[in-house]
Parts: C-alpha cells; sequence; structure tokens
C-alpha cells in the first residue's frame, strides 16, 4: 500500500510541474497578442486621422484662346512709271523715309546677271561698311580673329543643332568675313578699305554699261518697305476693318500674284507700310469672347512669328455667326515680320492671375466664407482667402490680409485636400 502512494505523488508532482511550464509559457503569448491587437488598433485610428496635404506657393495662372486671322494694315502701293526690268534697292522689311529710291526699273536691254550682280555688290558694300563702324579694337590681330572664329564656329554648330537653319547663311558670313580679316592680317588679303574701294569701282562700271531709259522708284512715305505683294492687300486694307465678320474672314482669297522681274506701266512693284499701328482680327467661338470686352487690353502672342508677347486694344467683336465671332485687336508694338506677313495665327491671353496656387479641391465654403483648410500644430483650421481665379484644377487664391497668423494662409501653409469630414480644431496628427 504504500509503495502505491508514493507513485501517485509522483506523478502528481510531475503534473503539476508541467502544467506550471504552461502557464509560464502562456504569459508571453498572451502578451504578444495584446501587442499585436493594439498595433492593428493603432493603425487603424492612425489611418482614419491622415489627411492628404499640398505646399501653398506662389503661383500664376495663364490661358490663351487660339484664333486664326488676317492682319489689317495702313499700306501705299507703289506702281512703274515705265516697262522695263526691276530691281529692288531696299531690303525686305527695311524702314525707308519718304524720298527714299526703294527699286530702279530698267527700259531696255538689260542683262539679269548684271543686275544681279549690281544687288549683290550693293549688298557686300553695306556688310563691309556696317563692319567697319562695328570693329572692335583686336580687328587687326591674327590671334583675336582666330578667337572670333572659333567662336562663331561653336555658335553655328549650335544653330545646327536647334536646327534654326534661316540663321545659318548669316553667321557662315560672319565666319567668312572673319577668315578674310584673317588673311587681310597676315598680308594674304585685302583689307576691308581695299575691298570697298574695288567693288565700288565695279559698281559703277556694272551701272554705266546698261543702256536705255532708268527710273527710280521712291518711297511715297515714311514705313516698312516691302516687294512682297501677296494679293491680300485690297481684301487686308483699313477701309475694310468694318466689315471683319467670321464670315468675311472666311471669304478672302487672296489674288493671283506672279513673281516676275519684267514689270509694266502703272503695274504694283512695291509697296510701303505703316510701321507704327496695325490689326489683328481672328475668329474665335461665342463662349470663348465672353472672357473679352471692346476697350479692355489684351496680351497676344504670334508663335509662327516670333516667341515675344505684344499687348493690344480690343476695338471690336462682331456678332455672332454659327457661334463664331470676330475680335479685333489694335496694338503698336513691334513683332518680327507683322508688317509684311498677312495671314496668321494668335494665341489671345484670356486669363492671368498671380496669387497663392492650390489644387481647386482644397477650396471650401464655411457660412457663406470662401477658405481652406490648414494644418496648424496637427490640428486642422479653418482660413478664409479671397478666390482670384479657379479653372477647376487649380486655383488662385489671395490671403485676407486683415486677419490674424492663425486665420491667415501663409506660403508653405500645409492645405488640406481631402478635407472630407474636417472641421476646425479637429486633431489629424498625433
Amino acid at each position: 500500500m504504500a509503495k502505491t502512494t508514493d507513485n501517485s505523488n509522483t506523478r502528481y508532482e510531475k503534473r503539476r510541474k508541467r502544467e506550471l511550464k504552461k502557464r509560464l509559457f502562456l504569459i508571453p503569448k498572451l502578451f504578444f497578442v495584446f501587442a499585436a491587437f493594439f498595433l492593428i488598433i493603432s493603425i487603424f485610428f492612425r489611418a482614419g486621422n491622415s489627411v492628404e496635404t499640398f505646399t501653398a506657393l506662389k503661383g500664376s495662372i495663364e490661358e490663351y484662346v487660339l484664333a486664326d486671322g488676317y492682319i489689317f494694315r495702313d499700306q501705299e502701293l507703289v506702281t512703274s512709271n515705265i516697262d522695263g526690268y526691276l530691281e529692288c534697292n531696299a531690303k525686305e522689311g527695311q524702314r525707308v523715309n519718304e524720298g527714299d529710291v526703294v527699286s530702279t526699273v530698267y527700259n531696255g536691254h538689260v542683262d539679269p546677271a548684271v543686275t544681279e550682280r549690281i544687288s549683290s555688290i550693293k549688298s557686300e558694300i553695306e556688310k563691309l561698311e556696317n563692319s567697319k563702324s562695328e570693329a572692335d579694337v583686336y580687328s587687326a590681330s591674327p590671334v583675336r580673329i582666330e578667337l572670333n572664329i572659333a567662336d562663331e564656329a561653336q555658335t553655328l554648330t549650335q544653330i545646327r543643332e536647334n536646327k534654326r537653319f534661316d540663321d545659318i547663311e548669316s553667321e557662315r558670313e560672319i565666319i567668312n568675313s572673319y577668315i578674310g580679316k584673317k588673311q587681310a592680317a597676315l598680308g594674304n588679303g585685302k583689307s576691308d578699305e581695299e575691298k570697298l574701294s574695288d567693288l565700288s569701282s565695279e559698281l559703277r562700271e556694272l551701272e554705266n554699261s546698261i543702256t536705255g531709259e532708268k527710273s527710280e522708284v521712291t518711297a511715297p512715305r515714311a514705313g516698312v518697305f516691302s516687294s512682297k505683294i501677296d494679293g491680300y492687300e485690297n481684301a487686308l486694307s483699313l477701309d475694310m476693318l468694318g466689315d471683319a465678320t467670321p464670315s468675311y474672314l472666311n471669304s478672302i482669297k487672296k489674288e493671283h500674284v506672279s513673281a516676275v522681274s519684267t514689270v509694266t506701266y502703272g503695274e504694283v512693284v512695291c509697296k510701303v507700310i505703316d510701321n507704327y499701328k496695325w490689326y489683328f482680327v481672328g475668329i474665335i467661338s461665342e463662349k470663348e469672347a465672353a472672357n473679352f470686352e471692346v476697350g479692355r487690353n489684351v496680351k497676344l502672342k504670334f508663335y509662327d512669328l516670333s516667341d515675344s508677347i505684344v499687348t493690344g486694344e480690343i476695338t471690336a467683336i462682331s456678332k455672332s455667326e454659327g457661334g463664331k465671332v470676330a475680335i479685333t485687336v489694335y496694338s503698336t508694338k513691334y513683332v518680327d515680320s507683322i508688317y509684311t506677313t498677312s495671314k496668321v495665327s494668335a494665341e489671345l491671353l484670356r486669363e492671368s492671375s498671380d496669387g497663392i496656387k492650390v489644387p481647386s479641391s482644397a477650396l471650401r465654403v464655411i457660412d457663406g466664407q470662401q477658405g481652406v483648410y490648414v494644418v496648424r500644430l496637427g490640428v486642422a483650421r479653418f482660413v478664409p482667402v479671397e478666390l482670384l481665379y479657379n479653372n477647376k484644377e487649380w486655383a488662385i487664391i489671395k490671403s485676407v490680409t486683415d486677419a490674424n497668423y492663425e486665420t491667415r494662409l501663409e506660403i508653405y501653409d500645409e492645405v488640406i485636400i481631402n478635407s472630407k469630414g474636417i472641421e476646425d480644431g479637429k486633431v489629424v496628427r498625433q
């Protein structure tokens, strides 16, 4: 009996120790379970309180309306007094004064090669005279000329890389001029003065070789010279501005004009254009026209002529025709080729606002006051703003300056975008 009792006690003691070990191992397991549960709950609540923000910065919005149209201008057509061969003395786009000789008409047998050489010589003389007046103090130094050639060669490479092919020829002429100066400086060529003398002598000989009557065509007024008779002259005169409607612009067809070297008496050979004022008339939609009004200044950009932006005044907006209107803009600002180009496209600045730029989705109206929510020390604060412009994607706003810091928008403020469920004073960050 005693032996049986001893064995029972031994088994009981072992079982009690095993249960004690299980309890000891259970405590860490429960700790990890509670820790994981707390972490999940914490993440859940943090996700619920997270907000998406945008840093308020200075910015601007500019929106343009594209208009296809024409340039109306004050220009005077010049005709020939005799039949003969035409030679232009003035360059395209050159400013001339009243009485300046702009063209010459030769009556009689004239070798085209002679007049072409005369024109070429005059161009060379002009370049040499300009080069002489702009010569630098190192012009006689071969080393300095070498440096200039290297600089111009690098410029020529950049022109080719940027595909500005119209500038290649003028840049090559500059390089050739430097090469000629280098040869003259080394005693291997003629100086500019010697070249001018030789060209002037050749010019006199060629002009004296031409027999027959010669008539000089002079500028009837000061302005910009153009030999480009494009066939739009009558349709785009200032007298036709009153008829500038979408239907009129769409009906414009340029007259057939062929460029010839032989002209007849009374034929238009060139024109002189007022280089002060011009009008752009373009077609836009009636809806787009609602952003403009007569008497208002507007910015224009002729992207196919120049990168420059000029200002003009809206002088007329026609009646709607099929949802389209013609808008007329008057300007005196210079744009490259504006005086010799007729059919153009322009961008008219519709809206321009500067201020604090934020996403449009951040805007809210609370108790009739426009504003945004910002994060201040982890708390959402509603600050009133003045809306300057809103294109549904971005808004340009102005801070209300008479408010204190707590209720005033500042640059670099964190503006809350997803402000649904946000209210003033709510904690959004722990």
